[in-house]
């Protein structure tokens, strides 16, 4: 990977980090290879909203 490859993929396990570890989010891994993988996963955010 390159240099900017590998400092993205740096910045983005600091934000699931943080988004999971200070704001309680569950961090369901990496979907970008799941079929219809989509940014938003509405069901998901929708049952996380209400609770």
């Amino acid at each position: 990977m390159s240099a900017v490859g590998d400092l993205e993929t740096m910045t983005q396990r600091h934000v699931i980090m943080l988004f999971r570890d200070q704001r309680g989010y569950e961090y369901l891994g990496d979907w970008r290879d799941r079929e219809a993988n989509r940014s938003i996963e509405i069901r998901l955010l929708e049952r996380f909203l209400v609770r």
